[in-house]
């Protein structure tokens, strides 16, 4: 009965922390909007008012943070208040950090620190550059991530705002021990702590504690870790209400102490502390901690069973994880690319709106002075309506780029849709493999069995990778064209030398029926990426003992590229996206994964190369792709 009401107490107490800081943070809000209300002059502390409350909605309302910045913005550019106008940019940027780590963020902040930069606002500059730190380290990019901390830190290093430069060292040190850096990262945790003690003031974020716990535990040191830690227990003990995200933390970093300390149940424990809160805020990377936490208890226990469970959880969360951070950080490049490539063409057409410009006026400044009747008036205006029709034509193509970013954004939505999980599934089935292993839970004969499968399913992760290296290259840079004569006959038989392994795997014969000696002028590292997709997706969809032919012959001035299969064919209703991103993945004959995107590749390339591909399939009697290149053999 005594642990019942424990248990009971703990889950009320968790309860009153979370809605006790988000009722406070509202009643503040509440207060200021009140005062608000009452404010009918528009003046520079009405924008400072605006201002406060947007971004003390900061982590409760998304939507309310971006209209009362917005509000903020419009006044302050009204008043051409600079102040007003760098904190509401500022406040845009987190409402959009906000947003699932939209990228917009970061222009929002570049404004903002542009205007603080200039005020000569150091303290200000260097909270811009922490939170652009943050949204990289929100996605994964540890580099970008300390470029602008340590940016940041030197920014505040000679101000007197102790408690902002321990909390920027702080964020260095988070960003050190995410790229598994922890002897640096304690480092800057020792420093940040030595100026949170320097204050003489007794609120030193629980946070710090939690730091300098963690730091120690990774570099298994145990002792200095339960020094950290008994001290964030007397905190945790105190009157003073902590971020649940803060507490999340603290629990799960304690769950993982006892465990180093082989203290198991005390480990559970703060385990489901920690779960208990990470659902309440939905907080995904506490909670995948917290399944792997709970793997590691059931495997020393040996309870395998809720081991296996705790880690099939474990993944599938942190699959989810890496999954949000790849979209945001194809969101972000996407996003970057297609605003250079916009500023790019908006640039020249300035220029030739201001050539245009420049000719309307000098034609102007003609008229007066050489008004000597109506027919001049007449070509004149003639001239002038010309010219408008020039600039409407450049509106409209300004209008059709901005278009083209947003349908760049959905493709790559539905790029991200097509690999999400393909990069991750062989590794995670390595991982379960060797943990097996390891643990004596599979025999040496059960080992050889599977490491072929693995094997290939590695091959296939490859596969997959280096479609996607390329078509990043083809979107972000562009592929330089370059046409140059080769034997068409040693290029397959080298693709099918390279695929030799799966081919004998599955018994099939592949016949290069190319006539040697046969020449082409194209772009040959652009062909072998076509062929080479042409020639694996007909082995994977041809069942063990199919055939599958290259062959050629010229026509019309092409040369023209067959590769045929006996394999399953396509079905009629995919048959019109199977050159774009909305085609999905099938599995091959042998449960082989596609890539999604390998087809698009060789679209794209064959139309860089001037020529065109199609192809022929039947259901279940076998598919035919033509690759058609202009001959061209001048000059050979």
């Amino acid at each position: 009965m005594g642990l019942f009401y424990k248990a009971l107490f703990t889950c009320i107490v968790f309860i009153g922390v979370i809605t006790g800081t988000t009722y406070s943070q509202q009643k503040d809000i509440d207060s200021l909007t009140h005062i608000l209300s009452k404010k009918s002059i528009n003046d520079t502390n009405k924008v400072n008012l605006l201002n406060q409350i947007a971004f003390d909605y900061y982590g409760v309302n998304i939507s309310q943070l971006k209209a009362y910045a917005s509000q903020a913005l419009q006044l302050s550019l009204k008043l051409k208040f600079s102040n007003g106008e760098a904190f509401a940019y500022k406040n845009i940027g987190l409402g959009y950090m906000g947003s699932n780590a939209n990228p917009l963020a970061l222009i929002y902040f570049d404004k903002s620190l542009a205007i603080f930069k200039k005020l000569g606002d150091s303290v200000n500059s260097a909270k811009i550059l922490n939170n652009m730190g943050y949204y990289y380290g929100r996605i994964k990019d540890n580099e970008q991530e300390l470029n602008y901390l340590l940016q940041a830190f030197g920014q505040i290093k000679r101000s007197n705002k102790i408690a902002i430069k321990a909390t920027i060292l702080g964020n260095i040190g988070n960003s050190y021990e995410a790229a598994n850096k922890p002897d640096s990262a304690l480092a800057y945790y020792q420093r940040a702590m030595a100026d949170f003690v320097s204050t003489k003031q007794n609120n030193i974020p629980i946070s710090a504690y939690c730091n300098l716990v963690s730091a120690h535990l990774k570099l298994n040191k145990l002792n200095q870790a339960t020094y950290y830690a008994n001290k964030m227990m007397n905190i945790l003990a105190g009157p003073v209400n902590y971020r649940p995200k803060d507490l999340a933390m603290v629990y799960l970093t304690l769950g993982q102490l006892s465990f180093q300390l082989k203290n198991y149940d005390k480990s559970r424990g703060y385990f489901n502390r920690s779960l208990n809160i990470g659902n309440q805020i939905g907080n995904p990377e506490t909670i995948t901690g917290v399944y792997h936490g709970y793997y590691l208890i059931d495997s020393v226990k040996g309870n395998y069973l809720s081991a296996l469970k705790n880690y099939h959880q474990y993944v599938r969360l942190n699959d989810s994880l890496m999954n949000v951070t790849k979209s945001r950080v194809l969101s972000l490049y996407e996003v970057k690319s297609d605003l250079q490539k916009r500023a790019d063409e908006n640039e020249r057409l300035k220029i030739e709106q201001e050539k245009n410009q420049a000719i309307i006026i000098h034609q102007n400044t003609t008229e007066i002075i050489l008004i000597v009747g109506l027919v001049i008036i007449a070509i004149g205006l003639i001239y002038l309506i010309s010219i408008n029709k020039q600039v409407k034509h450049q509106s409209t193509i300004i209008n059709r780029q901005n278009k083209i970013l947003e349908s760049n954004n959905l493709v790559k939505d539905k790029l991200f849709s097509v690999i999400s999980h393909d990069l991750r599934s062989p590794i995670t089935q390595v991982i379960g493999l060797l943990n097996l292993w390891e643990q004596g839970e599979m025999k040496h004969h059960e080992m050889t069995e599977l490491t072929p499968i693995v094997k290939n399913r590695i091959i296939q992760t490859l596969d997959l990778l280096d479609n996607l290296l390329i078509w990043s290259n083809n979107q972000l840079q562009g592929f330089k064209f370059k046409a140059l004569p080769f034997e068409l006959d040693k290029v397959i038989n080298n693709i099918i030398q390279h695929l030799k392994p799966i081919i004998t795997q599955k018994a099939l014969n592949v016949e290069n029926m190319v006539e040697p000696g046969t020449i082409v002028r194209a772009d040959s590292e652009m062909i072998k990426i076509v062929l080479r997709n042409l020639i694996s997706n007909a082995i994977k969809f041809t069942p063990a003992n199919g055939s599958i032919k290259v062959k050629s012959k010229f026509e019309n001035g092409f040369v023209v590229i067959a590769v045929e299969d006996t394999g399953i064919g396509i079905k009629e209703k995919d048959m019109a996206k199977i050159f774009s991103f909305t085609s999905h993945t099938t599995l091959g004959t042998d449960d082989e994964k596609g890539t999604g995107m390998g087809l698009k590749i060789c679209k794209d390339f064959i139309d860089l190369n001037n020529g065109n591909i199609r192809m022929e399939s039947k259901e279940n009697e076998g598919s035919t792709f033509y690759v058609s290149i202009p001959q061209n053999i001048m000059g050979l």
